[in-house]
């Protein structure tokens, strides 16, 4: 008997987990197609070119700075206290009222988003839908102007 109860037990365990898994495999969920999640860093070298992307006249600090860039298009990118930094009179401020996501693919492919309001204190948030090419390969995502201009990027 208390074989009989071992087994049944063993079997509904191997039951659950076999439907368990067969769930996690059809159902990737929503973080799947998620090709980068990463932190920005601030320019330091004015004029700094990166993948064919010019770095701003001046350096820029950046308090708090964070990009997801999903497989479909989707952009999350976050900038907080995105800041002039040493070097001149306005050190500390944002001259610039609109900024917009760069996206940089296979070392060349360069895909922008529509810009976005950037405040006086230097946030900003893209969300939007970029056509990528395919493939994508080593995306490197920039916050920049609204002329191209980066101010921060992914590092």
């Amino acid at each position: 008997m208390v074989r009989s109860v071992r087994l049944a037990a063993s079997l509904a365990l191997v039951a659950v987990l076999a439907v368990g898994a067969g769930v996690a495999t059809a159902d990737p969920g929503p973080h799947a197609a998620k090709i980068i999640d990463t932190r920005l860093v601030g320019i330091d070298q004015p004029g700094q070119v990166l993948l064919g992307v010019t770095g701003g006249g001046r350096p820029w600090t950046i308090e708090k700075g964070n990009a997801k860039l999903f497989a479909d298009g989707r952009i999350d990118l976050k900038v907080r206290g995105l800041l002039l930094g040493p070097g001149g009179s306005n050190e500390g401020t944002n001259p610039v009222a609109m900024g917009r996501a760069i996206v940089v693919c296979n070392g060349v492919d360069k895909v922008m988003s529509d810009p976005v309001p950037f405040s006086p204190t230097g946030d900003a948030h893209v969300e939007a839908w970029l056509t990528m090419p395919s493939p994508c390969l080593a995306p490197v995502v920039f916050f920049g102007s609204p002329g191209g201009a980066w101010f921060a990027v992914s590092g």
